[in-house]
């Protein structure tokens, strides 16, 4: 399958074998370039600073070389890798934006008793990643698809007259060979935490959100139903604005099959 059906349908096999390809330490140069492995600054006292592993890290702390079969693991978000929710929401708003990401803050602006502007904070560039706009567009019609095609992971998170463009994710809380058999019920804090992150409108984004459910299972069936609620509570309260008339490229890369392209 192609890119925007691996990331439609959230195929693991898919991005095992790119990881495989690219290996550990190319994962981590881009996983850094979105922000991940390192704290964003919001004022929240002992913010995370999370951990994005390569093969030096590995050695260092470790004392063991990394293996190549580690490669899939990574790939899928799993392994050593650690990331905080406020580090994935601004990674995948970087998605929405083109590859930029803004300084968080918990408060936009300070107001007098008369209503006066005290002080505020004006939206400024944390990271820009560099990469080309295309690539992001390519990206973003995948995360979509997720919501929106039929086949996609994250449909309950669909909005009727809004686009929202989101991705499922299941994170293991235990080593795999720990886990309970498939015949027995898995003890709740045995059981994976569900990812859903998301943006929205698509072709105009005004808000992103991130849920992540401790224990919840799945993040299809726990986390982007409270995404959605989130969402819809937003755009009553601040409708959307109107489109920018601008296509992403679906239909050129939906219908990539065959040849190098489809790793």
């Amino acid at each position: 399958i192609n890119l925007h059906r691996a990331v439609v349908e959230s195929c693991d096999v898919y991005f095992y074998r790119l990881g495989d390809r690219l290996g550990v330490d190319r994962m981590a140069e881009y996983a850094r370039s979105f922000g991940l492995g390192a704290k964003t600054g919001i004022e929240i006292p002992g913010e995370k600073t999370g951990l994005v592993p390569t093969t030096e890290w590995k050695l260092k702390m470790v004392g063991e070389p990394w293996q190549p079969g580690e490669n899939l693991s990574i790939a899928i978000g799993q392994g050593y890798l650690l990331v905080t929710p406020l580090q994935l929401l601004t990674a995948y708003a970087q998605f929405a934006m083109g590859g930029k990401a803004y300084e968080p803050h918990l408060v936009r602006r300070v107001l007098r008793p008369d209503g006066q502007t005290e002080w505020e904070y004006l939206p400024k560039v944390r990271i820009e990643t560099g990469i080309d706009p295309y690539f992001f567009e390519i990206i973003k019609s995948g995360l979509r698809g997720v919501v929106n095609e039929p086949r996609g992971t994250g449909r309950a998170a669909r909005i009727r007259g809004i686009e929202v463009a989101g991705k499922t994710g299941t994170a293991q809380v235990v080593r795999q060979e720990e886990n309970i058999p498939k015949d027995r019920e898995i003890p709740e804090q045995l059981r994976d935490h569900a990812w859903f992150v998301a943006f929205a409108p698509v072709n105009n984004p005004s808000v992103s959100v991130v849920v992540l459910v401790e224990h919840g299972g799945h993040g299809g069936s726990a986390a982007a139903p409270i995404a959605r609620k989130l969402l819809e509570k937003y755009f009553q309260l601040y409708p959307p604005p109107e489109p920018e008339e601008k296509d992403i490229p679906s239909s050129r890369v939906s219908h990539r099959t065959g040849g190098k392209e489809n790793a």
